[in-house]
């Protein structure tokens, strides 16, 4: 079973990034505001606010689990930022 985050999580929006809003093309990292849904139905969706997006506190998401991975990484899984940041 996949790691479930909680709020204040810090974590990387994985690809595919086709049918995202442009920005998560260019900066992936954010932290987890909202988590939504039931594991025993739906599953959990989590929504993630970017550190320097117009208008600040902008929500991003639903995302399924798969779609994060716990801390900041890149595409090929090396850290960008210490999962405490």
């Amino acid at each position: 079973m996949p790691k479930a985050f909680r709020r204040g999580d810090a974590v990387t929006v994985m690809p595919p990034y086709d049918d995202d809003p442009l920005i998560l093309s260019f900066q992936h990292y954010g932290r987890i505001v909202k988590v939504c849904g039931d594991p025993e139905k739906e599953g959990i969706a989590y929504y993630v606010v970017l550190g320097s997006t117009w208008p600040t506190n902008q929500l991003f998401g639903p995302f399924p689990t798969a779609r994060l991975r716990s801390g900041w990484r890149d595409e090929h899984n090396h850290w960008r930022a210490a999962p405490g940041l």
